[in-house]
C-alpha cells in the first residue's frame, strides 16, 4: 500500500505516503509526505538546523489557464495576493517575507519567518486559500502595478524575444497568449492608465466591477485542493508540523481533477510551417547572437536517465575537437550555451536551445555556425549507435559526478528549497524520488536517448537571429533573399520587429558533411577535472566548537595569505581566492585595457574552466582596477591542479592580433550597451560614481580610448600589472596548511611577480567619500535611451562608517523596520513603480538606499513620496510601536538572522573574504552587530531616524540621482556635468576610513 490513512489530534483526517523517500547519506532531515481530503499534497520536513521556517506553495496554474479574454489574470491574481494575505478573518498584518512568480502552467507563493512565528504565517498563508476577498481598491492598485510591471519589460529584449518565440507558434494556439498582462488586457476597458496628472481615476467604474466577477470565478476554478502542492520546513517535531498542516489547509476547497501525467501526450505548439524556419528580430541592445530552438517532448519524467545531458555534455565542452573550439578557431562566436527551457507540462512539450553569441563575422557567416552545431548533433547521435562502449563511458561518468553532486550538495537556503521541493511535487516526480531525482542520473538507455537525439534535425529547427545589426540580405542554401527594405512584422504588445524567412525545399533539412567549417570536429573523452580523492584532511569533531575566523600564515612585503582548515563540514571541498593587486594609476585608458585583457585571458582559459565547472568546480577570473583576481571553489582534490593550469596560461598569455580584435570588438559592444542600460540601474551605477574616491572612467572616456588599443600596448599592459605587485589571498577549506602555502608560491613564481612598494600594500582597494552634514543635493539628467518610458531614482542617506557596530545595528535594525512600509505604501498602494529596491551599504560607508523605477511618474515625485512616507508612516509608526511588539517582529528576529551558521564551506568563505578584503578582521562583527541590536529600543531607532535619515534633520547627508524619460520635463535648473558635478561635492575630499570591495558594491553597471 502506498498512501495509508490517518487522523491527527485535530480529527481532520488524511494520507501519509508510506514508502521510503531517498535522501543524501548526509541528509538527517525527517520527511513525511501527506494528502489532504482536499487532494493537497503537502511535504513536511523536519529540520533541527535550518535557520528560518519556509512556506512554499506550488499551483498547477498558470498563464496557460487565463481566460481568453483576459491574458494575465494569473499573473495578476499572484499580484493581488501578495499585495497582502487577503482573507475575512485576517485583513491586515504582514510577517516574514514573502515572495512569488507565475508561470505557464505555475505559480508559486514562498513564505519565510523564524520558528517561533511559523504558525501564524501558516494561518494566515492558508487564509487566502480558503477564505479570500478581492478588494476593489486592491484590485485596482494592482492592475497599476501590473501595467508597471509590463512597460518595465518592453525595453528588456529577453523579455521581447521571448514573447517573440511564443507569438510565432501555429494560429490560435494556446502557447501564443499574452502572459504578463497590462491595463488593456485586465481592464478590458478601452481606456489608457490613468495618469499622475489626472490622479488614480475611477475606481468604482463598470471595469472594475467586472474585473472582480472575473477573478472571483477564475480563482474559485483552479485555486483548488487538487492543484495545490504544500512544503513546509521547521524546526518543530513532524508531528507537530502535520497537525499545523491538516488544521489550516484542510479547508481548502477541493475543486475537480486535474490532468494526470500518466495521461499527458505530446502536443507541439508548431505546426510544419513553423518549423525549418529562420526568424530575423531587432533588439534594443547592441547584440549578435543565433538561437537554434526545437520543440521537444517533455523530459521531466525521464530523470533517471536524462538522455538530452548526454548532448549539453559535449556542447559544453571547449577542448580541441569541441563545437566551441572549431568556431572560435575561426572567430565566428564569443560563446556557446545549451539548455532546456519550461513548456506547457499539460501538452507534454518543452523546449530545447543552443545559443551562440557571435562576431561580426561570425553574423555574417550564421549558416556555416548552424551547420556545424548540426554536423556536431549528428557525431553525438552516431556516438551512441556506432561506438556504444564510448557512450557508456560517458553516461557512467555524468552518473558519477551527478551523484557527487547530489551527495555533496551545498545546503540550500529554506525557502529555495521549499520551492524546489514544490516544484517537484507539481511536476509529476514520484514521491520516492522527489529529492534526489533532478539530482542524479543513474541508468544508461541507448535507444531512449538515440530516439531523443534523432529528433534534434534541422528541418525540426527553428533559426533566430538576434541583432541590432540587421543583415541586408540572407542566402538560404543557395538562395539569396533580400532583407534591407523588406516589411517588418510587429508582435502586438512588445512591438519587436521581426521576419519570418524559410528554407528552400530540402535544402533546409540537409547539410554537407565535408562543409570546411567542420572539419576537425570531433568527440572528447574523459574530463580531467573528475575528482578522485574524497580524503577529509580536517573535519568536524565531535564536542569542539569550529573556530570562528582564519589565520593569517604568512605576511611579507609581498604578500599575506590566510588560511583556516575546515572544522565545521567534515567535505572534501575548499574555496581559493587569490588577489594580485598592482600600483597602476585607474586613468581611462587603463581601466579600458583591463576590461579588454579580462576578455582575453577569460576566452585564453575557458577550455579548462568550462570543462571544471561540469566537474562542479568553479573558477572566477577577472582583471580589474589595474590587477587579476581568481577564486577556485568545490572539490579540493583538483583545485591546486586548476590553478597551476590557469596561473600558468595567464603567465605565458601572448595577445594575438585576431584574438585581440574579437575582444576589443566584444568590450565596444558591452560600453555601448551601457547607455541602454535601465534607468534605475544606471542612476544607481551614477551614484556609485559620485562617491567613490577612485570613480571609474565613464562610458565614453573608455570608449575615446579605443585608438589606443593595440597588440603592444595590451601586452605591455598585463607585464605592468606583475611587475609590481601585493598578493592578498585566502585558503579555506579541505586543503592543508602546506599546500596553502605551496599555492601562493606557485602564484608568485609563475607570474614572476615585483614586490609593491609598503605604502601602497596597505591600500589596495577603493574608499567612499563621505558626503558633508547638511548635504540635501540632487544630480538631474536625462535617460540616454531615448525609446525608454521609465524613469530611475536612486536615493542614499549616508550613516558613517562600515566597521562601526552600534551604526550598522541601527541602520539595519531601521531598514528592516522601514522596509515593509515602504514597499507596502509606494510599491504597493500608489504603485509608483515595479522596480523597488531598498538596501543598506553603501561601499566603504553604512548607508541607507531606496531606488525606484516608474513609468508613470518623475523622479523628483518619486523622492518627493519616499520622504513623505519616511515622516509621515515610518516615523510615525516608531512612536506608535509597542516595545513588546517591536522586539518580537523585528528585533529578536533580526539579532538571529545575523547569526546563522554558513551553510557550506564557500559561504562561509566568502563571509571571510568580505572582512579580508576591506582590511577590516573583525570576523566577529556580525555578532557584535547582533548584541547591539538587543540593546536597542524603538526610542533609539527613532533617534537615528531623527538624525540621519529624516528630510527635515540638519546633519543628515543625502544625495540622489534623478534620470528623466522623455515623458517627464527636466528641472527649472539644469544640473552640471556628471564629472563637474562630482567636484563640487567633495571640496575638501573627504574620505570615509574604509575600504570599497566588489562585494559591497551595489551594482557594477556603466553610466
Amino acid at each position: 500500500m502506498t498512501w495509508q490513512i490517518s487522523s491527527g489530534s485535530n480529527s481532520e483526517p488524511y494520507s501519509v505516503y508510506t514508502r521510503f523517500i531517498r535522501q543524501g547519506e548526509t541528509d538527517h532531515r525527517q520527511l513525511r509526505l501527506i494528502r489532504l481530503q482536499n487532494e493537497m499534497q503537502v511535504l513536511l520536513v523536519h529540520d533541527v538546523n535550518s535557520p528560518i521556517a519556509a512556506v512554499s506553495l506550488c499551483l498547477s496554474v498558470g498563464s496557460l489557464h487565463d481566460p481568453v479574454d483576459r491574458p494575465g489574470l494569473a499573473h495578476f491574481c499572484e499580484h493581488v495576493r501578495e499585495e497582502y494575505l487577503n482573507s475575512d478573518k485576517y485583513p491586515t498584518g504582514r510577517i516574514g517575507s514573502d515572495e512569488a512568480a507565475t508561470d505557464f502552467r505555475e505559480t508559486s507563493y514562498e513564505s519565510t519567518v523564524d520558528h517561533d512565528a511559523l504558525e501564524d504565517k501558516i494561518q494566515r498563508f492558508a487564509s487566502f486559500l480558503s477564505h479570500p476577498v478581492f478588494h476593489k481598491n486592491v484590485l485596482f492598485e494592482q492592475v497599476l502595478c501590473v501595467q508597471s510591471e509590463f512597460q518595465n519589460y518592453l525595453q528588456d529584449d529577453e523579455r521581447r524575444i521571448a514573447d517573440l518565440d511564443k507569438y510565432l507558434s501555429k494560429s490560435g494556439d494556446p502557447w501564443r497568449a499574452f502572459d504578463i498582462g497590462n491595463w488593456e488586457t485586465l481592464t478590458a476597458s478601452g481606456k489608457v492608465p490613468p495618469s499622475p496628472a489626472s490622479g488614480k481615476g475611477d475606481e468604482s467604474g463598470e471595469w472594475i466591477d467586472t474585473l472582480h466577477s472575473k477573478l472571483q470565478e477564475w480563482y474559485t476554478a483552479y485555486y483548488c485542493g487538487n492543484r495545490m502542492h504544500l512544503v513546509i520546513i521547521g524546526s518543530h517535531p513532524i508531528d507537530e508540523l502535520t497537525s499545523l498542516a491538516t488544521k489550516y489547509f484542510s479547508p481548502v476547497t477541493a475543486g475537480t481533477v486535474g490532468p494526470q501525467a500518466s495521461d499527458i501526450t505530446f502536443e507541439s505548439p508548431w505546426s510544419p510551417d513553423e518549423e525549418g524556419t529562420v526568424v530575423l528580430v531587432k533588439t534594443v541592445k547592441e547584440l549578435r547572437e543565433i538561437e537554434v530552438r526545437w520543440i521537444m517532448p517533455s523530459q521531466t519524467l525521464l530523470y533517471r536517465v536524462k538522455p538530452l545531458n548526454y548532448l549539453t555534455r559535449f556542447l559544453h565542452h571547449q577542448g580541441e575537437g569541441s563545437l566551441y573550439s572549431i568556431l572560435r578557431g575561426r572567430g565566428w562566436i564569443d560563446r556557446l550555451w545549451a539548455s532546456r527551457c519550461e513548456g506547457d507540462r499539460e501538452r507534454g512539450f518543452e523546449t530545447y536551445h543552443v545559443a551562440f553569441t557571435v562576431t561580426e563575422s561570425g553574423w555574417h557567416a550564421w549558416e556555416a555556425v548552424v551547420a556545424a552545431l548540426h554536423k556536431y548533433i549528428s557525431l553525438v547521435r552516431e556516438s551512441v549507435i556506432k561506438d556504444p562502449e564510448f557512450a557508456r563511458s560517458v553516461q557512467q561518468e555524468l552518473c558519477l559526478l551527478s551523484e557527487l553532486h547530489f551527495r555533496f550538495r551545498e545546503t540550500l537556503k529554506p525557502h529555495v528549497e521549499a520551492n524546489l521541493l514544490s516544484s517537484n511535487l507539481a511536476k509529476g516526480i514520484p514521491p520516492a524520488d522527489l529529492i534526489i531525482g533532478p539530482y542524479v542520473t543513474e541508468a544508461w538507455d541507448a535507444p531512449l536517448v538515440s530516439t531523443t537525439l534523432a529528433m534534434l534535425t534541422p528541418c525540426k529547427a527553428r533559426v533566430t537571429l538576434k541583432g541590432r545589426e540587421i543583415l541586408k540580405d540572407v542566402e538560404l542554401r543557395g538562395t539569396r533573399v533580400a532583407i534591407d527594405g523588406a516589411a517588418w512584422s510587429q508582435t502586438p504588445w512588445f512591438n519587436t520587429e521581426h521576419i519570418v524567412l524559410r528554407y528552400a525545399g530540402s535544402n533546409w533539412s540537409t547539410y554537407s558533411s565535408d562543409d570546411a567549417a567542420v572539419e576537425g570536429l570531433h568527440l572528447f573523452g574523459p574530463n580531467p577535472y573528475v575528482p578522485e580523492d574524497f580524503t577529509v584532511v580536517g573535519g568536524k569533531k565531535d564536542g569542539v566548537k569550529p573556530i570562528l575566523a582564519p589565520r593569517k600564515i604568512v605576511e611579507t612585503s609581498l604578500s599575506e595569505l590566510w588560511y583556516k582548515l575546515d572544522d565545521r563540514f567534515g567535505e572534501s571541498k575548499a574555496s581559493v581566492t587569490f588577489d594580485i593587486k598592482s600600483d597602476l594609476e585607474d586613468t581611462p585608458r587603463g581601466e579600458l585595457f583591463d576590461r579588454i585583457l579580462d576578455k582575453l585571458l577569460n576566452d585564453h582559459i575557458s577550455e579548462d574552466v568550462a570543462n571544471a565547472a561540469q566537474c562542479f568546480l568553479k573558477c572566477s577570473f577577472y582583471c580589474q582596477a589595474g590587477g587579476l583576481f581568481v577564486t577556485i571553489s568545490g572539490f579540493s582534490d583538483k583545485i591546486p591542479v586548476l590553478l597551476r593550469v590557469v596561473i600558468n596560461k595567464v603567465a605565458n598569455f601572448v595577445v594575438s592580433p585576431d584574438s585581440l580584435q574579437l575582444a576589443q570588438d566584444y568590450v565596444r559592444r558591452r560600453l555601448q550597451n551601457a547607455f541602454l542600460s535601465s534607468p534605475v540601474d544606471t542612476a544607481e551605477g551614477t551614484l556609485n560614481y559620485l562617491l567613490e574616491e577612485d570613480a571609474t572612467a565613464s562610458v565614453t572616456e573608455k570608449l575615446g580610448e579605443m585608438d589606443a588599443v593595440n597588440v603592444s600596448a595590451i601586452q605591455k599592459h598585463l607585464s605592468d600589472i606583475v611587475k609590481q605587485v601585493y598578493i592578498l589571498g585566502l585558503v579555506h577549506g579541505n586543503l592543508t596548511e602546506k599546500c596553502a602555502r605551496d599555492m601562493l608560491q606557485l602564484v608568485q613564481d609563475v607570474l614572476r611577480c615585483g614586490n609593491l612598494s609598503p605604502t601602497a600594500s596597505k591600500v589596495i582597494s577603493r574608499r567612499n567619500y563621505l558626503l558633508p552634514e547638511g548635504c540635501n543635493l540632487v544630480y538631474d539628467a536625462p535617460v540616454n535611451n531615448k525609446a525608454d518610458e521609465n524613469s530611475g531614482l536612486a536615493w542614499v542617506c549616508q550613516i558613517g562608517e562600515k566597521t562601526s557596530a552600534p551604526l550598522r545595528a541601527r541602520l539595519t535594525l531601521f531598514a528592516r523596520f522601514a522596509r515593509t512600509l515602504l514597499s507596502g505604501q509606494l510599491q504597493m498602494a500608489e504603485a509608483l513603480g515595479y522596480t523597488f529596491k531598498i538596501k543598506v551599504h553603501g561601499g566603504s560607508t553604512t548607508a541607507f538606499r531606496v531606488s525606484i523605477q516608474s513609468s508613470t511618474h518623475s523622479p523628483a515625485y518619486l523622492e518627493q513620496r519616499l520622504e513623505a512616507c519616511l515622516i509621515e508612516q515610518v516615523r510615525q509608526r516608531l512612536l506608535e510601536i509597542q516595545e513588546h511588539e517591536f522586539e518580537r517582529n523585528f528585533k529578536l528576529p533580526l539579532a538571529r538572522g545575523l547569526r546563522p551558521q554558513p551553510a557550506n564551506v564557500h559561504r562561509e568563505a566568502n563571509m571571510f573574504w568580505k572582512c579580508i578584503a576591506a582590511r577590516d578582521t573583525k570576523f566577529n562583527l556580525d555578532e557584535l552587530v547582533a548584541q547591539s541590536i538587543e540593546s536597542l529600543k524603538p526610542i533609539d531607532v527613532l533617534q537615528f531616524f531623527d538624525e540621519y535619515i529624516d528630510p527635515r534633520s540638519s546633519t543628515r547627508r543625502k544625495l540622489s540621482v534623478h534620470l528623466r524619460s522623455v515623458r517627464h520635463a527636466p528641472p527649472v535648473t539644469p544640473s552640471l556635468d556628471l564629472r563637474a558635478f562630482r567636484s563640487t561635492l567633495f571640496p575638501n575630499n573627504t574620505l570615509s576610513k574604509g575600504h570599497v570591495t566588489d562585494s559591497d558594491k551595489c551594482l557594477t553597471v556603466e553610466y
